[in-house]
């Protein structure tokens, strides 16, 4: 059996938009992950799923313990964590994966627009810029989940997600990266 050198976690509580996300998985050109959904639904098609853990009191959501209970069943050096309705290209993992080969202390978030059911683009991503080319470091406010690479033994290193953040609704991972990033890793976007 082959070592699996990547994770892609996808939190999700909309089933509808799973597929999209799926369609492009499989179009990869990089194919040595696993895909972990973390959802209150299964998803069979996912080759883990993780079920949303229980709200505690006074929580907004469970995104947090989500994310917590998936790394932990991650096998991949590298975490991929990309949310449901995005639709990768075909060289995205392939891409993640050779920036931790470079430098595996890399956490990587990436930017993308949204398009509307006609492939109109309803909004920009305002941190995509050209001025300093398409990889470049960047602060913690920066770093978004929507899709974002990180060493699993970064991860490891930090105690995951502070599911405090379960509370309110945002913010938790640019407080994971400050953390990432005070114990030496750095912080880009592509």
């Amino acid at each position: 059996m082959e070592a699996i050198s990547l994770t892609v976690t996808t939190p999700s509580v909309r089933p509808e938009l799973l597929p999209i996300l799926e369609k492009s998985l499989k179009r990869q050109t990089f194919k040595s992950f696993e895909w972990i959904v973390g959802s209150p639904f299964e998803y069979k098609e996912a080759d883990i799923w993780v079920k949303d853990p229980p709200k505690k009191e006074g929580d907004y959501y469970s995104l947090n313990k989500s994310w917590n209970a998936m790394f932990k069943k991650a096998k991949g050096k590298v975490i991929v964590n990309v949310v449901d309705g995005i639709e990768l290209l075909p060289d995205t993992l392939g891409r993640l994966f050779s920036h931790y080969l470079i430098n595996p202390k890399a956490c990587i978030t990436c930017v993308g627009d949204q398009y509307d059911e006609r492939g109109v683009c309803v909004w920009q991503d305002p941190r995509k810029r050209i001025d300093f080319g398409s990889f470049y470091p960047v602060s913690h406010p920066e770093m978004e989940f929507c899709v974002v690479s990180f060493p699993r033994a970064a991860v490891n290193k930090v105690g995951g997600i502070d599911e405090e953040f379960d509370k309110y609704a945002a913010l938790s991972e640019k407080e994971m990266a400050a953390r990432m990033y005070k114990m030496g890793y750095t912080l880009w976007i592509d």
